[in-house]
């Protein structure tokens, strides 16, 4: 069955591992037939498929989502390049010269990126501004997941998270996208804990809902809305759980160089 994502605005999650795994000197698939024209259509849908194989069509895509995908990166970690990287979108039709396992298709699209769009970057840590999850001064809500309860799973929607027999660092990283901010877990939760959480989102540019238009440091007075509570209030009051602001060492992906007119053959 082949991955195919067709959405607004929202998160894009990919389950491709980064990497696998191969035989001693084994040829490494490449995208030998590719087409990558600009996207000028009045309607801001994309839709992301891979094939089994590894052929890979895109309609409407931005550079820094093929990037997100490409370098297993959040948005928020990309950091440097022109404003157009979040904004031009661009069709995408590869092909590559032989079968691809699902964890070899990442590497083939860095190179298809360096190739076509001259794309430079490099890997580094930096002091960046982070949230931090902890439990809320009336203690945690958080259920604990009992033992005969089914196996894991993880549900996102467009607001809503759902996940069960689920570490507190898990719910964490989950957060990060939803919050456009690395979340580190600080909740000294131990063992396995259904977490299920809904909130009024706020679209921001990493797709999906984000509290990015809020000022940094606020978290602890987010703004009402009209429809339901904000994740921040929604932690706290669903969860016994609370976001407070700070610093910490995380890893971007720094974009050197790019430029926007792609080779098409």
């Amino acid at each position: 069955m082949s991955d195919t994502l067709v959405m607004k605005p929202a998160i894009l999650l990919l389950t491709i591992p980064l990497f696998v795994c191969g035989q001693p000197g084994a040829r490494s698939p490449k995208y030998e037939v590719a087409s990558i024209k600009a996207n000028t259509d009045s309607d801001f849908r994309f839709a992301f498929h891979i094939e089994p194989g590894g052929t890979l069509a895109a309609t409407g895509i931005t550079l820094q989502r093929l990037l997100m995908t490409a370098y297993n990166v959040q948005g928020f970690r990309i950091v440097g390049g022109p404003d157009w990287l979040s904004s031009r979108r661009w069709d995408v039709q590869a092909k590559p010269d032989g079968p691809a396992s699902p964890g070899q298709v990442r590497p083939m699209l860095r190179v298809l990126l360096e190739e076509r769009f001259h794309l430079q970057t490099h890997s580094e840590k930096r002091n960046l501004p982070v949230y931090e999850l902890v439990v809320a001064d009336r203690g945690s809500k958080v259920r604990r997941a009992a033992a005969d309860e089914a196996p894991p799973s993880v549900r996102v929607g467009n607001g809503s998270i759902q996940l069960t027999k689920a570490l507190s660092s898990t719910f964490a990283s989950q957060l990060s996208y939803a919050l456009g901010r690395p979340v580190i877990d600080k909740t000294g939760l131990a063992g396995e804990y259904d977490f299920a959480l809904q909130w009024t989102p706020v679209t921001g540019e990493d797709g999906g809902p984000t509290s990015a238009g809020l000022p940094y440091g606020t978290p602890e007075e987010p703004a009402a809305t009209q429809n339901g509570p904000s994740i921040f209030t929604a932690i706290q009051e669903q969860l016994g759980l609370r976001i407070r602001s700070g610093r910490g060492p995380v890893d971007v992906l720094v974009i050197d160089s790019v430029q926007g007119a792609a080779n098409e053959r």
